[in-house]
């Protein structure tokens, strides 16, 4: 199995296609995922403020029951297959995943048991579909993700190319945290620098830099934080700073990679990427860094002309002046009336 047969969610509750050529995301909304078609969320319950994601706090041995609830915003129909998955993030970038249907699931997806796999939801109207959590003896303690997802029974032309085919789904995270010790730890694993330097200074094309960071979850916890990363020149002098701000969630025990571009380098500079990250209460605070140099090889070499042109013209007048110094002595000394002696 691979990492790449798998639903992408990028928020709570996200919108995917997929088509022939891979996965693709669709719009997110802070609420309940809409893809036009119908939307996915948990069960109102009673009076209580809808919920986007299902948390459930829970021991190892127990069960809950719980409502996953369908709407359909179009006027036929809708038919929709629904099945568990485990959860992971996507390395490159962190964003959150949901395995596909039909993988094998080992932790949160397992223990989702759905009492209904396919639903017909009337024109307007929506479907409620109870589930049990059942969670296994010997669980680990801490968070554990999974979710429900809604899909198409198959995939469906698009539009008037037939040669793109398209399966609409929606999902809806489910968090398990189980009881026992909690231990966040989040780290910097490496950090790689690349520098694209001006080619002139304020002429032209003025450079960038990629800081490409790993972040590794070995706790039991999700966990975000805020990422701060500045671009230092040789003396200490601040040349880029991105100020603070959020990093998606990492799952536990998940490593992904993380990228920030910068515009403008300098042309000529050691240039060192320091990344710091901060989580919201304290817990977690860790830095890596890495150093490259910003070299344009342009501004070197017209430099470099500018250079010899200064050496070539003092030698030329230092040449000039010898030339007359020696025409002056080979004419030899004047008399006072201004004829050679």
């Amino acid at each position: 199995m691979t990492r790449g047969s798998v639903l992408r969610l990028t928020s709570s509750i996200a919108a995917v296609a997929f088509v022939t050529a891979g996965l693709l995301p669709m719009a997110n909304t802070a609420q309940a995922a809409d893809n036009g078609a119908w939307s996915a969320a948990p069960t109102k319950q009673g009076t209580f403020t809808a919920r986007q994601y299902f948390f459930l706090e829970l021991s190892p041995g127990a069960t809950v029951k719980d409502s996953v609830t369908v709407k359909n915003a179009g006027q036929v129909a809708q038919v929709l297959d629904l099945y568990p998955a485990d959860a992971f993030n996507v390395e490159s970038g962190a964003g959150f995943a949901l395995r596909k249907r039909g993988d094998k699931n080992t932790d949160v997806g397992s223990w989702i048991t759905l009492e209904k796999t396919r639903v017909e939801v009337p024109p307007g109207g929506s479907v409620s579909v109870p589930f049990t959590v059942t969670v296994p003896k010997g669980v680990t303690p801490g968070d554990h993700a999974g979710g429900v997802v809604t899909i198409e029974p198959a995939p469906a032309p698009s539009g008037d190319n037939s040669q793109i085919q398209i399966q609409r789904a929606l999902g809806v995270r489910t968090y398990v945290r189980i009881a026992g010790p909690l231990t966040p730890a989040l780290s910097i694993t490496k950090v790689d620098l690349k520098v694209r330097p001006a080619r002139l200074p304020f002429i032209g094309q003025q450079g960038g830099a990629t800081v490409t960071y790993s972040v590794r979850n070995s706790g039991n916890v999700r966990l975000t934080a805020d990422r701060i990363i500045t671009l230092d020149g040789l003396f200490g002098r601040t040349l880029r700073n991105t100020g603070r701000g959020p990093i998606p969630e990492i799952l536990p025990n998940s490593t992904v990679v993380l990228t920030e571009s910068f515009t403008k380098m300098p042309v000529l500079n050691q240039v060192t990427a320091n990344v710091r990250l901060i989580a919201a209460d304290g817990k977690v605070d860790t830095s890596g860094s890495a150093t490259a140099l910003a070299v344009s090889w342009v501004f070197l070499f017209l430099l470099f002309l500018i250079v010899v042109g200064i050496v070539l013209a003092v030698l030329w007048s230092r040449r000039e002046a010898n030339l007359v110094s020696q025409m002056a002595a080979d004419a030899g000394p004047l008399s006072p009336t201004g004829d050679q002696l």
